[in-house]
């Protein structure tokens, strides 16, 4: 017994320990996410506008790595938390442990919610500067094409095509063609991010389930607790109706033993002095 206490204890403090470290790493991942979220806010008006750099784009996309990363770890810490609230040292510890676990999660669905709103507008940006960037294309392959055919050099009537307007006509084809390449290839990489982006939202949406289940498991533990307090609460005003009733009981059967004490008393007195008064009259 003395080794089972104290593997007990032993146990329980590795339990606290985990437990608490898990609450201070989905607080700080929390903030991250928060803070990451805040900043990518400030810039998403800049997307599909003169202002967006190659540089800008890859610092969103590392700060969307940090979230996406985040959001996943915090999620799992959140199912592991949970799981550890069951094994509480009594029902009043595990009710204020899943209070606080609580409190977290609601914190991370916060979090979740500005995120998810930041991926809503990216979308509509992204899919704006997308759509604008087909259509530009579209133009530039109708002016290659409109363009005439200046690799000869002479024309219909024999006669030598002047050599400036010539080179200009090859130089205007060649801007529209290297336009063209540049814009396909940017499309290429739009549409990439938008396939990421559409990946990552579906991945937040799972999350909001697997947050609503542990809410709706979170609630019937909750119950649980509840009707358990409730239950020893009933148990413990049983008890003591029980301990009432027998000292009333106690109470009742001292009177009767004073009473028939006193009976006895009386008696033996007048038997006394039936006694006594017998004895003298004789005498």
């Amino acid at each position: 017994q003395t080794f089972q206490h104290y593997f007990k204890q032993i146990n329980l403090s590795s339990w606290r320990m985990n437990y608490d470290q898990l609450i201070q790493k989905i607080g700080a991942a929390v903030f991250k996410i928060g803070s990451n979220v805040n900043s990518l806010q400030k810039q998403v008006s800049i997307i599909g506008t003169p202002g967006e750099t190659p540089a800008l784009r890859a610092q969103w996309e590392k700060k969307k790595n940090e979230i996406q990363a985040a959001v996943e770890s915090t999620n799992s810490m959140m199912r592991q938390v949970t799981d550890l609230c069951k094994d509480s040292s009594s029902p009043q510890e595990e009710k204020t442990r899943k209070v606080q676990v609580e409190r977290l999660r609601q914190q991370f669905t916060d979090a979740l919610k500005q995120y998810k709103k930041y991926q809503t507008i990216e979308a509509e940006k992204e899919r704006a500067a997308l759509s604008r960037m087909r259509s530009r294309t579209a133009s530039l392959r109708s002016e290659i094409t409109r363009q005439p055919v200046v690799d000869t050099q002479y024309a219909e009537n024999d006669q030598l095509v002047d050599d400036d307007n010539r080179q200009q006509k090859l130089s205007e084809l060649q801007e529209f063609q290297d336009e063209l390449e540049t814009t396909t290839a940017l499309i290429n990489e739009r549409e990439e991010a938008i396939r990421r982006l559409e990946t990552d939202m579906v991945t937040v949406n799972e999350m909001f389930r697997e947050i609503g289940a542990m809410v709706y498991e979170q609630g019937d533990m909750i119950d649980n607790i509840e009707a358990n307090v409730e239950v020893a609460h009933q148990r413990v005003e049983e008890g003591t109706a029980e301990v009432v009733k027998a000292s009333q009981y106690q109470n009742k059967y001292r009177k009767k033993v004073f009473i028939l004490l006193g009976i006895v008393t009386i008696a033996a007195v007048v038997i006394g002095l039936v006694i006594y008064l017998s004895t003298k009259g004789k005498k």
